[in-house]
């Protein structure tokens, strides 16, 4: 099995040498019967236009359900697995809150404690390796993933909406859940640290949570502050990062329902992949770190223009 896995990445990683990187990307979704639709081989027009599409790998960026579905294992499991048969190129996930985080809120037929959510999406989902190059899980986040395409770096990081998971914690023990969202942060954190290195040439970095939506919580979280930006932290380390770097980031996130790309400072991209029933299609992502214009990106199915993301200016 492993020489398998190692001819695979191989063959992957030579397909792409020498030539631009291409990926796919999307989140929340499918919401509804309309979505599924969609994404369903072999008619759906979601899943046709992912097989007709040039890519590298496709990422879904989180919530895999609607918020107001039950987080049953049924439905998790059954939505994980069409989101990853639409392509026969390497499927990354990383966790959104309808996935766990928002599992115990009120008015869902069955309601669940959101750390036992977690620890399943954990042990369904983030227990494989993917073929992907230098592809790597973090050992104390492994929904956290890596992977290397020549010299540009990508990663998935554990961050989700409802504050980053610290409001509205209704059926877990409180002080057990915010402790385990600050030990998140941290490793998190280190994540982004540990392959934030100088020789890249690019840095592509997703999660669900839109960071730069603006808050009406202030300040970064800490064990005195409750009532905090649970984002703070990682777009106070992205900025200082891409205001010290060589090389251009691209930040890709879901969860709001705009989709939107800009550049929000000098080598900080900003990408909200659509999805969110508003958006129902799939951005296709092009890196070409020799370009003026390192990330561009287009719709599968859209044909209008992509706006500019309202809280880059």
């Amino acid at each position: 099995m492993r020489a398998i896995f190692m001819a695979l990445t191989a063959a992957l990683f030579s397909a792409t040498v020498g030539a631009q990187h291409q990926f796919l990307v999307f989140g929340d979704m499918p919401y509804s019967p309309i979505d599924e639709a969609l994404l369903t081989p072999p008619a759906g027009p979601l899943y046709q236009g992912v097989r007709q599409t040039p890519h590298h790998f496709i990422v879904h960026v989180g919530d895999i359900k609607a918020g107001a579905v039950a987080c049953t294992d049924h439905v998790l499991r059954g939505n994980y697995q069409l989101l990853s048969n639409l392509s026969e190129r390497p499927f990354v996930y990383t966790p959104g809150d309808n996935d766990w985080t928002d599992c115990d809120r009120k008015g869902l037929s069955t309601r669940y404690d959101e750390l036992e959510r977690l620890s399943f999406i954990r042990k369904e989902f983030a227990v494989h390796t993917v073929a992907l190059h230098d592809y790597e899980r973090q050992p104390e986040l492994p929904e956290n993933q890596a992977w290397r395409i020549e010299q540009v770096q990508y990663l998935t990081v554990h961050v989700v909406g409802t504050n980053n998971g610290r409001a509205q914690i209704l059926k877990s023990d409180k002080k057990q859940a915010l402790q385990a969202v600050k030990k998140r942060d941290q490793h998190n954190i280190q994540w982004l640290k540990r392959h934030a290195d100088k020789d890249l040439t690019a840095m592509v970095v997703f999660f669900q949570a839109d960071i730069f939506r603006s808050s009406s919580d202030q300040g970064v979280c800490s064990d005195n502050n409750r009532k905090c930006d649970g984002f703070a932290v990682y777009r106070q380390y992205l900025d200082k990062l891409a205001q010290h770097s060589d090389y251009p980031i691209l930040v890709v996130h879901g969860d709001t329902s705009e989709f939107c790309f800009s550049q929000r400072q000098s080598q900080l991209w900003h990408l909200n992949a659509p999805g969110d029933f508003q958006v129902l299609d799939i951005a296709h992502v092009t890196v070409n770190v020799d370009s003026a214009q390192p990330f561009q990106v287009s719709p599968l199915l859209t044909t209008s223009a992509i706006p500019r993301c309202e809280d880059d200016g």
